[in-house]
């Protein structure tokens, strides 16, 4: 058999910068970690139902930290590694940097599938962390200097979760993911649709944000977090979900949502957004003593705001980055009608068949993702620019 290397290519990133001559899996931190968070998201779920079913000895821990810790962390590490070096005019983050966290995630996802091994899983977000903080400190770039305290707090919560406390790890880590979905969503979602709106000839196609929102809306999920770190699904922890809920809905009254609803690629933002004050007000009645279970809110968090806002954002930067048109394709869609009726079935219903196909719905959207954007996210730029 014939070996076929993969596609090298040879690509100048500016006048004053050297040629890229690497893989093209390698030109950009969203290319591989898109793709490998579409593929884990459609590989380690099914292998969690199994194991939910007896079939295979995996813990419900282990489901919970892989799709924070393993896929959560992998889109948010494809977004930021290509994000950061627009927010801070440097060079873009390619070659050796991103086949070395490529490496440290393989080697977390191999530890937590290898007794004894997981800790193994440390090793990833302090790297990072580390990459993204240092362009963002030597740009003063005052704006995103939470973005590495946010994973510098994730890594703190994997600490908690290897040597202390699983389940009260995961909650919080989730809870601190919701935070960094808030605080990107509320900077793209009406930008991106604004300039939807403009470009389809829409005539009232400003989104506002009130700022007193937009400044209350990232402390708030924090103290949700916080809450939920030192008084656990309690009275004020209830209070402080039922309060974060209602200054993230109310953010995106101005957003335009009916109006994008003919555009695909920018209605999927609205919906992932949506399911933020969802989730956070399921928490606050659950916490408050209501009828509905813990699993319902975070599961509107989990594989609502974080599965469906990861997907639209992976499947929007995808094409962005790579020159083509920000048009989602049919089989994109059906992506993300599969993924929304997963998340939704595993928010409502509880019986056993009902997970299961929730299941079963959700990783089938990612695996269409991964189908559709593989050759995207593995193949050159249409229009010959770097990245």
């Amino acid at each position: 058999m014939t070996h076929v290397s993969p596609p090298r290519v040879h690509i100048p990133l500016g006048p004053t910068s050297e040629v890229y001559r690497g893989p093209i899996l390698m030109a950009s931190g969203h290319r591989p970690f898109f793709l490998l968070a579409g593929l884990y998201a459609a590989l380690a779920l099914p292998m969690w139902l199994l194991a939910w079913r007896g079939i295979l000895p995996l813990t419900s821990t282990w489901h919970g930290h892989e799709m924070v810790f393993g896929f959560a962390v992998a889109a948010i590490a494809g977004f930021l590694l290509a994000a950061v070096p627009k927010w801070t005019d440097s060079k873009p983050f390619r070659g050796p940097r991103v086949a070395l966290l490529v490496t440290l995630w393989f080697v977390g996802r191999l530890g937590m599938w290898i007794p004894g091994l997981a800790r193994l899983d440390l090793l990833f977000l302090p790297v990072l962390a580390l990459f993204l903080g240092r362009e963002i400190w030597h740009a003063r770039n005052r704006r995103n200097y939470g973005v590495p305290l946010l994973l510098g707090a994730l890594w703190a919560l994997n600490l908690l979760f290897h040597f202390l406390d699983s389940s009260l790890a995961l909650r919080v880590a989730a809870y601190v993911v919701t935070t960094l979905v808030a605080l990107i969503a509320g900077r793209i979602v009406p930008q991106f649709t604004r300039n939807a709106l403009k470009l389809a000839g829409h005539a009232a196609h400003e989104c506002h944000t009130p700022k007193w929102l937009d400044v209350l809306s990232v402390p708030a999920v924090l103290a949700v977090a916080a809450t939920e770190l030192i008084a656990p699904l309690t009275l004020v922890s209830g209070i402080a979900a039922a309060v974060a809920s209602l200054i993230l809905g109310l953010r995106m009254r101005g957003w335009r949502t009916w109006q994008t609803r003919a555009l695909p690629i920018v209605w999927i933002l609205h919906v992932g957004y949506a399911f933020v004050p969802l989730g956070l007000a399921l928490k606050a009645v659950a916490d408050v003593g209501g009828p509905l279970g813990t699993f319902a809110a975070l599961h509107a968090l989990t594989a609502g705001a974080m599965g469906v806002m990861i997907l639209a954002v992976a499947s929007r930067a995808a094409l962005g980055h790579a020159g083509r048109p920000l048009v989602a394709s049919p089989a994109t869609v059906v992506a993300y009608a599969l993924v929304i009726s997963g998340a939704i079935l595993r928010v409502a219903a509880a019986h056993p068949h009902a997970v299961i196909a929730a299941g079963a719905l959700w990783s089938a959207g990612y695996a269409v993702f991964s189908a559709v954007y593989w050759p995207i996210l593995t193949r050159p730029r249409l229009d010959g620019q770097p990245g």
